[in-house]
């Protein structure tokens, strides 16, 4: 796949108390939202035009309008926000005075070149605060790195700059690690909740066939929108019935997860949206060798719906 991924790790202090609710992923993706319109959109009057969006950072990041997408439907948002995690999915995040915590932000493909707005967005964030009661917080520590190696490149010192994000992953990384990964069994963690959907309904058990689905979907739309040399919808379409129709073949070895229950709140559009879904972990046995390519991708582009809300985010356990 014709795709890079960066994956960024904010460490922040809080200056006042940070109240985060269950949906932190939601409440990051609102306060994201809000900062970006105060700087990086010269002409919101245009936001629903092809073009426009096409060279907007801010647009380009979160109101992308192609013009060619089905009616209905919108092409993913380049980056998926990694919320502080808590001991349990529903449970607040709070972080008093002086404590640090981390927020993760990965950027897919030629939204990389956007780092110094998201920069920016989360410095004007700390300044206006977020969650409940606009806690505040201040930027102490930014970096890259690769979850594939363990590299790590600082992209912050003293509040400056001092390079753009580096060490992606790419095709050829993931098929290295690959390459490492067992053929017979393999152990999914779903960090935050993910929200697969299978013939218009909701998975509330881990489905192999329609993780699979679902996910080179979502691949297929990150290439086509932020990638200059997608590959051809017909190979696309060749691999997707292949892959699926194996993938019925995998077996649910252990079942770990439950269905938890989440809502996120919008000041934008005034409304309660449910971003509910599996967490816990899951095992699936068979033959996976076909599918640790695209299990690695999902791990840095997430999976299912709300994934730019941090949801869908599952890592590859070691037994």
């Amino acid at each position: 796949m014709n795709l890079i991924v960066h994956h960024l790790r904010f460490t922040l202090r809080a200056r006042t108390l940070v109240h985060l609710g269950p949906q932190a992923g939601a409440q990051l993706r609102g306060a994201l939202w809000g900062a970006l319109q105060g700087f990086a959109c010269t002409a919101p009057q245009l936001r629903h035009d092809p073009e426009h969006t096409r060279h907007c950072p801010m647009c380009h990041l979160l109101a992308l309008e192609d013009g060619q997408s089905a009616r209905g439907a919108n092409p993913p948002r380049p980056f998926a926000i990694r919320p502080p995690l808590a001991e349990r999915p529903q449970q607040d995040r709070i972080f008093y005075p002086g404590d640090t915590f981390h927020v993760g932000v990965n950027l897919f493909g030629d939204a990389a070149a956007l780092f110094p707005y998201v920069f920016q967005a989360f410095q004007r964030m700390g300044e206006g605060g977020v969650g409940y009661g606009r806690g505040r917080f201040s930027i102490e520590h930014v970096e890259a790195y690769n979850p594939l190696s363990g590299e790590n490149v600082p992209l912050l010192r003293e509040r400056h700059f001092l390079a753009m994000p580096g060490a992606p992953v790419t095709q050829e990384a993931i098929e290295r690690a690959a390459q490492r990964l067992p053929t017979e069994t393999l152990r999914l963690r779903f960090l935050t909740p993910a929200q697969i959907k299978q013939r218009g309904q909701w998975v509330t058990q881990p489905n192999f066939a329609a993780l699979i689905a679902r996910l080179l979907e979502r691949c297929q739309a990150i290439e086509q929108h932020y990638t200059d040399h997608p590959t051809p919808r017909d190979v696309w379409r060749e691999r997707y019935l292949e892959l699926t129709a194996a993938a019925e073949q995998i077996a649910l070895a252990e079942d770990r997860t439950r269905w938890v229950r989440v809502q996120s709140g919008s000041r934008r559009t005034n409304s309660r949206n449910a971003i509910s879904g599996l967490v816990g972990e899951a095992v699936f046995s068979g033959e996976l060798r076909p599918f640790r390519v695209w299990l690695l991708w999902g791990q840095s582009l997430h999976v299912g719906k709300n994934a730019v809300k941090g949801n869908g985010w599952y890592a590859l356990v070691a037994r």
